[in-house]
């Protein structure tokens, strides 16, 4: 009997595991391994909120790449009404997540067997052959491949906030049970970030009943951007891919490219959107095209722009985000944390506004790290990391996006060499294809590494 063990149960774990159980044939084992939480939610669908709402339409959500109308049916069974268009709670897309993972267990072939382990992998090591994948309480578990599925990391804590964490005013990562830690809602609050996760946090604590300011620090100042409430259906014109691909490699190339290529299409009543939804599928090439320098230099200058372009949330989102910034109790500030004083009861905070010499000081409560999930594995210290890092298994990118794999998604080493009983699939992915956080890549992704693995590993 082959056995195959996955590595996260997250998104991209659990639905490799359902790729691999609907063509695995008899004699292979695969074992779904998850440290805590339920099977298939991660932290993306784990939250119980109404107000989380996916930021991608129902109709562009199915997790399985061969059923693009597999998810919105789902919807369309418990939410009478749902449409393509339609952006519905994020927990309901765990609840689709867990139901997937239960029904191709069920419709597995004869022969072939699933476990799920509620453990944490320790260490992996190769010896004649074979994989030995130690678990927590000891025990090895032999495998003939190994895929790591390990998704979003804690936020990267900034110097700057140590003092507040040794106060205990400090919130390293919201979507860890520190969001339940108690807040005074008269007090004013202290955002790090004003991306999608700020959103997040903003809405749960007004959904929570919190009346105080609520502070949103960002370095430019750069806010999240709404969908529309109803997909659009203009054709964009190929010219724009050609246009694109054949400008040369470099981000003030393709900076000037898409604004000309928005102006235009402007003149033809086509939105912004549009032209970002056309360059969606060559993103991972325009990207390889990049030379290291080039890279660095779009992540400094124009990523966080991109993002709040590319990841867009959804309109019902955005309307109750904006209630709260025309209201007065959601404040955005474009700037940088000079330093914190620990004050009797609370934090003196000292914000220096972008374009200004001199810090301004902002009292509040708590400060709430926002600023995202970290992909930089070498401030991950997580012990199956530090242990791949320490035996030389996987090398870093040295853009601090992710891990380094080949096209099949084969695991990179240290020396850059193909490790064969090794594969990654998951956001840090992001290092090698840039756009590969969405749920329409990883599922194209998760599908051809299953059926790689189910083919090739004997």
């Amino acid at each position: 009997m082959k056995t195959l063990v996955i590595i996260g149960a997250g998104f991209s774990g659990a639905v490799t595991a359902v790729q691999l159980l609907q063509v695995a044939t008899a004699g292979t084992r695969v074992v779904l391994l998850n440290r805590s939480g339920e099977m298939a939610r991660g932290l993306a669908y784990g939250t119980n909120s109404s107000r989380h709402l996916l930021n991608v339409p129902a109709g562009n959500m199915s997790a399985l790449a061969d059923q693009p109308d597999h998810f919105l049916k789902f919807c369309e069974a418990r939410l009478p009404g749902t449409s393509a268009s339609s952006f519905v709670p994020r927990k309901l897309y765990g609840e689709y997540l867990t139901e997937l993972l239960r029904d191709a267990e069920r419709s597995c072939r004869q022969g072939v067997c699933f476990e799920r382990l509620t453990t944490e992998a320790h260490s992996i090591e190769e010896q004649g052959g074979k994989v030995y994948v130690r678990i927590a309480d000891g025990r090895e578990i032999i495998a003939d491949h190994v895929i790591l599925a390990f998704g979003n990391f804690s936020p990267y804590n900034p110097a700057v906030t140590a003092i507040a964490q040794q106060a205990g005013r400090y919130l390293a990562d919201p979507w860890s049970r520190e969001i339940e830690v108690p807040i005074n809602p008269e007090a004013p609050v202290l955002l790090l970030g004003a991306g999608l996760t700020a959103l997040d946090v903003a809405l749960t604590l007004d959904q929570k009943g919190h009346k105080g300011p609520l502070y949103m620090l960002s370095r430019r100042g750069v806010q999240p951007l709404p969908h529309r409430s109803s997909r659009h259906v203009d054709t964009v014109s190929a010219d724009v891919v050609q246009t694109l691909l054949s400008s040369p490699a470099t981000v003030l190339s393709y900076l000037r490219q898409m604004r000309s290529l928005v102006k235009t299409a402007a003149t033809d009543d086509i939105d912004w959107r549009d032209i970002v939804a056309a360059v969606r599928p060559i993103t991972a090439q325009l990207w390889e095209r990049l030379s290291e320098v080039e890279r660095r230099r779009f992540l400094r200058h124009l990523q966080v722009y991109w993002d709040a372009h590319r990841h867009r949330v959804a309109p019902a989102s955005y309307a109750a985000f904006s209630a709260l910034i025309e209201q007065g109790q959601l404040k955005p500030m474009a700037g940088r944390i000079e330093n914190i004083e620990v004050l009797t009861d609370g934090l003196r905070v000292h914000v220096r506004k972008r374009g200004r010499t001199a810090a301004e000081p902002v009292d509040v409560s708590h400060v709430i790290n926002c600023t995202g999930p970290n992909s930089n594995l070498a401030r991950v210290d997580d012990r199956l990391i530090v242990h791949l890092r320490h035996k030389g298994l996987i090398q870093l990118d040295s853009l601090g996006l992710g891990i380094c794999v080949d096209e099949s998604l084969s695991v990179l080493d240290q020396h850059g060499e193909r490790v064969d009983w090794l594969s990654y699939v998951g956001p840090m992915l992001k290092a090698k294809f840039w756009e590969a956080t969405a749920v329409p890549e990883l599922r194209k992704y998760a599908r051809g590494l299953a059926l790689r693995v189910n083919a090739t590993v004997g």
